[in-house]
């Protein structure tokens, strides 16, 4: 195959999974690490890609979020690994908030024990229903199509009168001053739920350090347990507090 070819099907395979390795691009076009590394080297120079430590990304990484179902046609091993590695931690006759997110989407649909789950995600309501010894109060409020979440100022006083075991959240950005969402209204939802937890557990890919977004859920040093995909950089370890456990699910 021509450097050239290769070139467009690395571009195509980057738009899907939206970032690439270089080890990725080995295992998947059957090449050196030389010659993959020759490949970035090129799309980086031709201003084609966003290269970073060891990958590529796509030029426009982290300047916006897509919608849940678009964000849901890109589930990739890694958020399966992550999904998984959280559904461990349920444990039968607790209670628990777990958020709307294509992870923890894929968390409820490995879940099937007696014990409680509060929710506002339409699609997690929808895959717990095939759980039948799962108990599933779902927040009230107006549903929002685009990322698939009930809202409503009721649903802030339902959460003010229920004590969780643990919260499950996801986050669209993650910086020193804490994990974010791109909606307001998540944000105030799962905020709140944050706050009515004995425990938070965080579940995101490693690229969430990267991603801008601006509505705060909580400091970082609320999170109990960090699940993630690749192992922090010092800097990040640093941003969560030292008592914060981390458990990578890839590791390199």
């Amino acid at each position: 195959m021509s450097q050239e070819k290769r070139i467009e099907l690395i571009k195509q395979l980057l738009e899907e999974r939206q970032e690439l390795s270089t080890k990725d691009i080995m295992q998947e076009f059957g090449i050196s690490q030389d010659t993959a590394r020759r490949d970035i080297v090129l799309l980086a120079k031709r201003g084609e890609v966003r290269r970073t430590h060891g990958g590529i990304l796509p030029l426009d990484f982290g300047r916006s979020v897509p919608n849940f179902q678009s964000r849901l046609a890109r589930f990739t091993k890694q958020k399966t690994q992550i999904a998984l590695a959280a559904a461990t931690h349920f444990k039968p006759h607790h209670v628990y908030f777990v958020d709307s997110s294509t992870i923890l989407l894929k968390t409820c649909q490995n879940i099937n024990m007696p014990l409680t789950i509060v929710t506002h995600s339409l699609d997690n309501c929808m895959a717990l229903a095939e759980h039948n010894k799962v108990r599933v109060k779902v927040l009230s409020g107006t549903l929002n199509h685009e990322n698939r979440y009930f809202y409503s100022n009721l649903a802030i006083e339902e959460l003010q009168n229920v004590v969780f075991d643990t919260a499950f959240i996801a986050a669209s950005g993650i910086d020193e001053n804490g994990a974010y969402l791109l909606d307001q209204d998540d944000a105030q939802i799962v905020g709140m739920a944050v706050k009515r937890a004995r425990k938070v557990i965080l579940v995101a890919e490693h690229q969430k350090f990267i991603n801008k977004s601006y509505y705060r859920i909580c400091p970082l040093d609320k999170i109990s347990l960090f699940i993630t995909d690749q192992a922090p950089t010092p800097e990040q370890r640093a941003m969560f507090a030292p008592e914060t456990k981390i458990i990578v699910t890839q590791e390199d």
